[in-house]
């Protein structure tokens, strides 16, 4: 085998089946790829020419969640060094079997597929779904998974069969964790974003549940002045990178986040981050699927909003009653409550624009 690739990607097995380059790619049946994400083996292919010099880099497009669409390019070298920070901050191994349930055009599928072509891992994958059960992937050892908040809730049979579960592509807040009637052995929650190529930290929320977010080994952190969040990442060629989210500083190594600063609701001159309004829901157990947003206010300019997650319009009376018996600080206290039929990107987040 080429040196070069071997440098790259060890052996490594997917479904079972032993991949050693792309020509043993090119020797697998395609009902190895039958229960797998859609283009999946183009993209192994890609990594290999990648990994050879016959392309420069591979993109990978923004989910546009939160705005407009764009395509990143990313070279081998980038790739290698974001999956070892993963590989050693989850403990990943050539005996792990890793999960891939995740859309391969994104940043966190990718990834996974990554890591087990970089450690030699076995790789066993099943078409991205909001509900991965255990038979789908008949019911093998997984010791790692990543998937999103809206899959973890729709998931719990396959806990049985998973042991950790990297939550990755939105919050996953303290009343989602509290639903949960089953859980695996850990939940991991991580920190980046496509631009970082995969997470640059993680927070444990099972069987401990962390408020900071840990650093991975050589990601260094510090605040611009309007409170956002600056990343410094050494392994990648684009090496500072400033987000749109508002933090809290615990140490060189630990912070707490916030909010998005591109979601801060300007109430009558005051600024309410919709994150702390959706722990305070959260943690007073709220139970429907719900986000707080700005909406129009003739007075105030915007108001708070709780969407909830409904068809009819019946169902606000409960919820607003609810938020009436809490006890609100200061400015925080939601002023109105809509119901909408939520609409979801490929990789599971909320898409808020959309959805509104």
């Amino acid at each position: 085998m080429d040196q070069q690739i071997t440098m790259h990607f060890k052996p490594w097995k997917i479904n079972g089946h032993l991949i050693q380059s792309s020509e043993s790619l090119a020797q697998l049946d395609e009902e190895v790829f039958f229960n797998a994400p859609e283009g999946l083996k183009i993209v192994i292919n890609q990594l290999y020419e990648l990994s050879e010099g016959k392309i420069h880099s591979l993109s990978i497009r923004t989910s546009g969640s939160t705005g407009a669409p764009k395509e990143i390019q990313f070279t081998i070298e980038e790739f290698v060094a974001s999956a070892d920070l993963s590989i050693k901050a989850l403990g990943l191994n050539a005996h792990s079997n890793l999960l891939l349930c995740l859309p391969i055009n994104s940043v966190g599928g990718l990834m996974m597929l990554v890591r087990a072509m970089h450690v030699g891992a076995g790789l066993i994958t099943v078409k991205p779904s909001s509900v991965i059960e255990p038979s789908m992937f008949h019911h093998q050892k997984i010791h790692w998974a990543s998937m999103t908040p809206h899959q973890l809730v729709n998931s719990q049979e396959s806990f049985q069969s998973i042991e950790n579960i990297l939550i990755g592509g939105a919050a996953l807040s303290d009343a989602t964790l509290g639903s949960l009637l089953k859980k695996p052995e850990r939940i991991v929650e991580s920190y980046g974003m496509t631009e970082t190529l995969s997470h640059i930290a993680l927070r444990e929320r099972y069987p401990n549940n962390h408020r900071f977010f840990s650093l991975l080994e050589g990601i260094k952190i510090s605040k611009a002045d309007n409170g956002a969040l600056v990343i410094e990442a050494p392994h990648l060629r684009t090496k500072t990178h400033l987000t749109n989210d508002e933090v809290k500083l615990m140490d060189e190594s630990h912070f707490i986040l916030i909010g998005r600063l591109d979601e801060v609701i300007n109430t009558g001159g005051i600024k309410i981050h919709p994150r702390v309004v959706e722990e305070i829901l959260s943690s007073n157990r709220l139970e429907k699927e719900f986000f707080v947003c700005g909406t129009p206010h003739p007075e105030l300019g915007s108001q708070i909003t709780v969407v909830i997650h409904a068809e009819k319009d019946s169902e606000l009376s409960s919820v607003e009653e609810f938020i009436e018996a809490l006890d609100w600080p200061n400015y925080h206290k939601p002023r109105k409550v809509i119901a909408r039929n939520f609409v979801y990107t490929a990789t599971g987040k909320i898409d808020k624009r959309a959805t509104l």
